[in-house]
């Protein structure tokens, strides 16, 4: 009988021990070509039948793969995410959350050796640690968007986080403020320094903007207050690093919110002020101004972190440290539907995404918002 012939990709390391080799297609990072190896124990022609089935796994892309690590990953998904113009602000989470809770555990692992259980053991550590529940979904919506991204691009067959279950959130009642607690931040706002938070503060519970909303605003462009309307399509960005810009609300639309006549008056006596300040140091305020602006021409806009500061230092002084900025958003929701206007119409007015009917909102400023604005308004007298 004839002897056997070693193969090619076949390569016996010691009596008895075989490398086998196949090729297993090109890196989807580098384009290089790849190859698969495996260490064999046995004889030659049991090793040339572990080669065929090598050659078969390669064959169904069971071998395919990148030598990329999740680092490189993230780079490129970060690249991919500005490309399609998300959010500076989503981006800038991201990166922190990468940074402070993945890149140590996971950084320099190679993306195709990550798995289920190393997510979920990287949840687990997390929570040892103390980290909330709301923030180790952070984390797992970080890692599911960049292997989802992964898989688009060939790097992986599937995503390891589709079935790692971060801990569940829990659903706590949301905190609202009372029409009484309003009042009692507005005054103590009107006797502070910074007396024009009096304006921001019954705005804010009024409209229901947010607050890098509530910063973009122009006058010009988005005050009118002849037509006693706001137009919200623009919010300010400020990171660390980069400077203060102008991006797209959160949900990248235009809404108009309706003004009752108090808020009007509000805002007119707030511009007053401004034109006032802006004469006393010899400059003119722009026509373009920010309504929020320490600025005396009003080109440069406050920055969302330093509403929420003053806020913050507002409520110790009011006894009411169980609130926050964002609960003057909720108190519009939730007194809005309240006073028996729909769960749609308050939803048009905060800017929610979700509602159906604020996907056909022509734009135009319902009798139904200004009657929503005057009774909101009523609650806590602004513009009195």
């Amino acid at each position: 009988m004839a002897a056997l012939r070693k193969a090619p990709g076949m390569r016996e390391r010691s009596p008895g021990v075989w490398e086998l080799v196949v090729e297993s297609g090109r890196d989807p990072v580098t384009g290089r070509r790849r190859q698969t190896s495996r260490t064999f124990h046995g004889t030659l022609r049991e090793a040339k039948l572990a080669r065929a089935e090598l050659l078969v796994e390669a064959s169904h892309g069971q071998h395919d793969g990148t030598n990329a690590t999740v680092g490189d990953l993230f780079e490129e998904w970060i690249l991919e995410l500005e490309r399609k113009g998300r959010s500076p602000n989503t981006i800038h989470c991201y990166r922190r959350t990468y940074r402070r809770n993945i890149e140590p555990a996971l950084g320099k692992v190679r993306v195709t050796k990550v798995t289920t259980k190393t997510l979920t053991d990287l949840y687990r550590e997390h929570q040892a640690r103390g980290l909330k529940p709301r923030s180790v979904y952070q984390i797992h919506a970080c890692l599911s968007s960049m292997f989802t991204q992964a898989c688009r691009w060939g790097w992986r067959d599937s995503s390891p986080a589709q079935w790692a279950e971060p801990p569940a959130i829990p659903n706590p009642a949301p905190v609202v403020p009372t029409p009484a607690d309003v009042r009692n931040l507005a005054e103590e706002a009107r006797r502070s320094r910074r007396p024009e938070y009096e304006t921001v503060i019954l705005l804010l519970a009024v409209t229901g903007l947010r607050r890098a909303e509530l910063c973009g605003l122009r006058l010009g462009r988005d005050v009118d207050l002849d037509g006693q309307v706001l137009r919200v399509g623009w919010s300010i960005a400020a990171l660390p690093g980069r400077p203060i810009e102008e991006i797209p609300t959160k949900n990248r639309r235009v809404r108009h919110v309706a003004l009752d006549e108090g808020t009007v008056a509000m805002l007119a006596s707030h511009v007053g002020m401004m034109r006032a300040r802006a004469s006393a140091v010899g400059a003119e305020l722009r026509p373009d101004a920010y309504l929020f602006s320490d600025s005396p021409d009003g080109s440069e806009p406050w920055k969302p972190d330093s509403v929420t500061q003053y806020f913050v230092r507002l409520r110790e002084r009011c006894g009411l440290g169980h609130l926050d900025l964002h609960s003057l958003r909720k108190f519009m929701e939730t007194y809005g539907q309240d006073l028996g206007f729909s769960a749609a119409q308050v939803a048009m007015r905060a800017g929610h995404d979700p509602s159906v009917a604020a996907k056909h909102y022509t734009g135009n400023v319902a009798e139904a918002d200004r009657a929503l604005a005057a009774a909101v308004a009523s609650l806590v007298g602004a513009g009195r």
